[in-house]
């Protein structure tokens, strides 16, 4: 025998709302959540390439300071929560003197299950540049 609801009873409507919305409002809070991380990682690239960039000014020759900051960038990369799949170090020290400047560019390629902590499909590529001027008055060798 099979039950049938009457014109107009709206019995069990509430409750599959409510299941809607509160899934809305879950997806939204993981949305916010992952472009929070996203950003947070991306700053924390910053970080990283002003660190190498900061390395590098400090050298007196242009092999020594791509090196550095090559080195630098790896180094602090390896004490953050960042898990690049690739990662590169692009340093121009090609104004390496005193008043020029040091750029050093990151690139780094992280799943978004490692990013986000949840189960995204996919990968991210962040790229982040930081510039640090080379000290007028810096002197000896390093």
């Amino acid at each position: 025998m099979r039950v049938r609801a009457a014109p107009g009873d709206r019995r069990g409507v509430l409750s599959l709302e409510f299941a809607l919305v509160v899934v809305g409002v879950l997806g939204a809070l993981m949305l916010l959540a992952a472009a929070w991380r996203l950003g947070q990682t991306r700053g924390e690239m910053l970080d990283v390439a002003a660190e190498a960039a900061r390395a590098a000014s400090l050298r007196q020759h242009p092999g020594a300071a791509a090196a550095a900051a090559d080195r630098t960038a790896r180094a602090t990369i390896g004490r953050r929560q960042v898990r690049c799949s690739e990662f590169d170090v692009v340093a121009d020290v090609s104004a390496l003197r005193p008043g020029g400047s040091v750029a050093v560019g990151i690139r780094c390629v992280t799943r978004l299950e490692d990013l986000t902590l949840l189960r995204m499909p996919g990968s991210v590529t962040l790229d982040v540049t930081a510039v640090e001027v080379v000290d007028r008055r810096r002197g000896g060798s390093r």
